[in-house]
Protein backbone atom coordinates (compact mmCIF):
# COMPACT_ATOMS: atom_id res chain seq x y z
CA UNK A 1 0.00 0.00 0.00
CA UNK A 2 1.46 3.63 -0.45
CA UNK A 3 0.22 6.86 0.11
CA UNK A 4 -0.08 6.30 4.15
CA UNK A 5 -0.58 9.23 6.62
CA UNK A 6 -0.38 8.75 10.17
CA UNK A 7 -0.78 11.21 13.31
CA UNK A 8 0.67 9.70 16.64
CA UNK A 9 2.86 9.46 19.58
CA UNK A 10 6.59 8.43 19.10
CA UNK A 11 6.63 5.87 22.03
CA UNK A 12 10.38 4.23 21.26
CA UNK A 13 12.87 5.57 18.78
CA UNK A 14 16.47 4.04 17.52
CA UNK A 15 18.20 5.33 14.62
CA UNK A 16 16.32 3.72 11.92
CA UNK A 17 13.16 3.51 13.18
CA UNK A 18 10.08 4.66 15.94
CA UNK A 19 6.81 3.17 17.50
CA UNK A 20 4.11 5.10 16.91
CA UNK A 21 1.02 4.97 18.86
CA UNK A 22 -2.47 6.68 17.52
CA UNK A 23 -6.04 6.03 18.32
CA UNK A 24 -6.28 2.71 16.52
CA UNK A 25 -2.92 0.94 17.99
CA UNK A 26 0.72 1.09 17.71
CA UNK A 27 3.44 0.60 14.22
CA UNK A 28 6.78 0.78 13.30
CA UNK A 29 7.53 3.50 11.17
CA UNK A 30 11.13 2.91 9.40
CA UNK A 31 13.40 5.71 7.85
CA UNK A 32 16.54 5.76 6.57
CA UNK A 33 19.42 8.08 5.44
CA UNK A 34 19.48 7.45 1.92
CA UNK A 35 15.81 8.30 1.59
CA UNK A 36 16.51 12.19 2.44
CA UNK A 37 18.18 15.06 2.99
CA UNK A 38 21.45 14.84 5.89
CA UNK A 39 19.51 18.15 7.74
CA UNK A 40 16.17 16.00 7.46
CA UNK A 41 17.31 12.78 8.94
CA UNK A 42 19.63 14.33 11.60
CA UNK A 43 16.16 16.53 12.53
CA UNK A 44 14.41 13.07 12.79
CA UNK A 45 17.17 11.18 15.19
CA UNK A 46 17.97 14.31 17.28
CA UNK A 47 15.00 16.79 17.64
CA UNK A 48 12.39 14.34 18.26
CA UNK A 49 11.64 12.66 21.31
CA UNK A 50 9.79 10.15 22.88
CA UNK A 51 6.29 11.39 23.27
CA UNK A 52 6.77 13.87 20.64
CA UNK A 53 3.18 14.20 18.48
CA UNK A 54 4.12 13.53 14.98
CA UNK A 55 2.14 13.84 11.26
CA UNK A 56 4.14 11.05 9.02
CA UNK A 57 2.73 11.52 5.53
CA UNK A 58 3.65 9.90 1.93
CA UNK A 59 4.47 6.64 3.16
CA UNK A 60 4.51 2.83 1.99
CA UNK A 61 2.98 0.40 4.14
CA UNK A 62 5.15 -2.93 3.93
CA UNK A 63 4.92 -6.03 5.67
CA UNK A 64 8.40 -7.48 6.88
CA UNK A 65 8.47 -11.32 8.71
CA UNK A 66 5.08 -10.85 9.59
CA UNK A 67 5.46 -7.38 11.25
CA UNK A 68 3.21 -4.23 9.24
CA UNK A 69 5.29 -1.62 8.92
CA UNK A 70 5.41 1.96 7.58
CA UNK A 71 8.17 3.24 5.60
CA UNK A 72 9.05 6.76 4.39
CA UNK A 73 8.97 6.61 0.85
CA UNK A 74 11.03 9.58 -1.27
CA UNK A 75 8.49 12.31 -1.45
CA UNK A 76 7.44 11.42 2.53
CA UNK A 77 7.30 14.15 5.20
CA UNK A 78 7.05 14.17 8.95
CA UNK A 79 6.07 16.83 10.88
CA UNK A 80 6.29 17.67 14.26
CA UNK A 81 2.83 18.62 15.69
CA UNK A 82 2.70 20.68 19.10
Amino acid sequence: MEKVDIEGNIVDKNTFMMLIRDKTGQIFFRYRKKFMPREEWEKLRYDLEIGDNVKITNCDAVNWQGILQLKLANQGNVIQIS
